[in-house]
């Protein structure tokens, strides 16, 4: 499930470029102001806590952003400016988490990103693609995709691009195997939607699944056919390193649907990875 949500400043608003935290934030908010108890559990919960969360959010975009780039010797940090319509995309295969934040925004008329108000104007549900086996995404405006590998060794995160493993891990296996691991982490919160999706038992599936079920390709390759971009990010203080480009997949039908609702790679639930299908 993908909601569309649009807000209108009602002044141009001046963010951090580092705002991905806080939009985090402003969505537990929304989501706390419509049921306290569900976004403690979402957020502490010994269910939840430090697990793939299953939703994903969009950066904010508008087309008459203004980026105005950070000033050292003033000790003034770079900022995007939104004006006019602005608007981002939530996902979830979890439609109570999406009803709740919905709930939340409408309840309260304005989303808080730090100390910037944006008035929420319209939620519009996207309308689903048609999923295939084969299927090419693209990162949604604004949006970009992370992958890591953590070495055992010494815990240090190593982000892998399209052309650079990490420690020997390719961007394709980090992909494929995050898609894995959202099916059964989808399974064990809510089988019932997995079986829906599936069209057969949560168990049957899961004794089958395997990664040879799913092939991953980056379009842009060694081969720099397709050059990609990279994006570089702050989140609390911490870089974090992300790139763009299409990703083609093919995988079964019901783990098409899982990208499309809960985003592609790491870091949903920071402003990372939410995709469309490419055009």
């Amino acid at each position: 499930m993908q909601v569309l949500i649009k807000l209108m400043p009602e002044t141009p608003v001046r963010i951090p470029f580092s705002y991905y935290s806080d939009m985090a934030a402003a969505i537990y908010k929304a989501i706390s102001d419509s049921d306290l108890d569900f976004a403690s559990s979402l957020h502490d919960g010994e269910e939840h806590r430090s697990r793939i969360k299953l939703f994903g959010f969009s950066p904010l975009h508008s087309p008459q952003t203004e980026v105005h780039k950070s000033d050292k010797e003033n000790n003034i940090e770079g900022a995007f400016v939104f004006k006019g319509i602005t608007s981002f995309i939530i996902c979830s295969p979890w439609p109570e988490l999406v009803n709740r934040l919905g709930e939340g925004l409408l309840k309260n008329g304005y989303l808080r990103i730090g100390s910037q108000l944006l008035k929420v104007i319209d939620a519009t549900v996207l309308p689903p693609p048609v999923f295939k086996d084969k299927m090419l995404w693209n990162p949604a405006k604004a949006v970009s995709i992370v992958t890591s590998w953590s070495r055992k060794t010494d815990k240090n995160k190593i982000y892998a691009f399209p052309d650079k493993p990490a420690d020997g891990q390719a961007c394709e296996l980090l992909l494929k195997t995050n898609i894995l691991h959202k099916w059964r982490r989808l399974c064990e919160i809510r089988g019932d939607i997995a079986e829906s999706w599936a069209g057969c038992g949560k168990n049957d599936i899961l004794s089958t699944l395997s990664e040879g079920s799913v092939a991953v390709r980056v379009q842009s390759g060694s081969d720099n056919t397709m050059p990609y971009r990279t994006k570089l990010h702050y989140i609390k203080g911490n870089p974090v390193r992300s790139w763009v480009s299409p990703v083609e997949v093919l995988a079964p039908v019901f783990l098409q649907r899982l990208i499309w609702s809960s985003a592609l790679g790491e870091m949903n639930s920071m402003g990372y990875g939410v995709v469309q299908e490419a055009k």
